[in-house]
């Protein structure tokens, strides 16, 4: 078993980030979901290769930032469970890079053919991954500039699967804000994760800047005042109405959530709390795509 795991088929396990590239790809699916003129073969075949493309893309962009942080800190790749350059000696730096750039290359390649608009906002997701990522260049060294990152990773990634069956309106656009912003919150509980390591290699996020604490409370306050501007989106756009119910069970969520973090202290134990925002949001896309299925079938 040793033997496996430290073999070139054991990097699918120990520097691949899988189980991270299935959990984000919901940003473009849910956001091809809320466009997708109905459920025929064709749209369904469609969204299955875009989604396809788009776990081969975010498992570059996991592997291109494993090879940044691994030179920001070289002690980084040992101490992290899933790291691309944990085993050296099996697939090196320059390794790592060929295979983002192959990853890279099939994956805009199919999504391109799809749609081209697609393509090109997601070609602008890559680019923003580099200059986070790249060492010479990384975001992560200036404030603020990390959580404008991930706002518009979020952002754009979610208009891309729009696109992929309509074109951009103030719908999309307005749903899109939602989706960068929980992509922001959930970035301070990283950086509380991270925060000594981060804080020997002179980054300058929000969490090293003003505290772990502060970035914690604004982290929770973002989640929930993100269900929030769901709740009055759906009020106040007649398309997306239906959106009523997920939204206003994900403010009960957070308000529970909220009442229950206050007595605890997860700031030594942040890993909880990442816990409890995945299941939160799988819950919640659950809730979206069940919606989408039934108000598409229903018109």
């Amino acid at each position: 078993m040793k033997n496996f795991s430290r073999s070139r088929l054991g990097f699918v396990f120990w520097g691949l980030r899988v189980y991270n590239s299935i959990f984000f790809l919901g940003y473009p699916i849910l956001g091809a979901l809320f466009a997708i003129p109905d459920f025929s073969p064709k749209s369904m075949g469609k969204i299955f290769l875009f989604g396809v493309c788009n776990v081969l893309f975010l498992m570059q962009v996991f592997l291109f930032n494993d090879w940044g942080d691994a030179h920001l800190n070289p002690e980084e790749p040992f101490f992290r469970g899933t790291q691309a350059l944990k085993h050296p000696e099996i697939i090196s730096a320059r390794g790592v890079l060929i295979l983002c750039l192959a990853l890279a290359l099939i994956s805009l390649s199919g999504i391109f053919y799809l749609c081209f608009q697609s393509g090109v906002m997601i070609t602008l997701v890559g680019l923003i991954n580099i200059f986070y990522s790249h060492p010479r260049f990384s975001l992560k060294k200036h404030f603020i500039l990390p959580e404008l990152a991930h706002i518009s990773f979020g952002f754009i990634y979610f208009l891309s699967g729009w696109r992929l069956f309509e074109p951009l309106n103030s719908s999309a656009v307005l749903l899109a804000v939602f989706f960068g912003i929980i992509l922001m919150a959930g970035n301070f509980a990283n950086q509380i994760e991270h925060f000594d390591e981060e804080l020997k290699t002179g980054l300058r996020t929000f969490a090293i800047i003003f505290g772990k604490r502060p970035a914690y409370r604004l982290s929770l306050w973002l989640f929930f005042l993100s269900a929030l501007y769901l709740l009055l989106l759906s009020l106040f756009d007649p398309t997306q109405g239906w959106l009523v119910y997920p939204a206003g069970s994900l403010i009960v969520l957070w308000s529970l959530s909220l009442l229950y973090f206050r007595g605890k202290n997860l700031i030594q134990n942040i890993s909880k709390l990442r816990r409890a925002i995945r299941i939160i949001y799988a819950l919640f896309s659950i809730a979206v795509m069940l919606g989408i299925f039934l108000t598409k079938n229903l018109k």
